[in-house]
């Protein structure tokens, strides 16, 4: 009788060790995909930034109109922005935590 409930107990306790690693990997599966979010909307944000002062024709790109909007703080993460006129390209980048989206748009 002591032996079954010691194997019972050992079998159990091996059981709960298994259960906190599978929630643990999923914890962090759910985290690192909630980053990959908040980094593409934060990309997205950018990008309506850097648009939208294109639209007012505001000269914060710089002098020759090639130049960044700076990091800017939003939420958890932050955002940037870079032109290329000659391109016409807006390259939004967002980063949330480790994780660095980068969405392209030709305006």
């Amino acid at each position: 009788m002591l032996i079954t409930t010691v194997i019972i107990l050992l079998m159990l306790g091996t059981l709960g060790v298994a259960l906190t690693g599978l929630v643990y990997n999923r914890l962090l599966s759910v985290s690192t995909e909630l980053d990959r979010l908040q980094s593409a909307y934060l990309a997205e944000a950018g990008l309506a930034r850097g648009l939208y002062e294109i639209a007012k024709s505001r000269n914060v790109f710089g002098g020759s109109g090639i130049g960044d909007i700076p990091p800017t703080g939003f939420g958890s993460g932050y955002f940037l922005v870079q032109q290329d006129p000659k391109s016409r390209t807006l390259l939004g980048v967002g980063v949330s935590r480790d994780v660095r989206r980068v969405i392209a748009n030709k305006y």
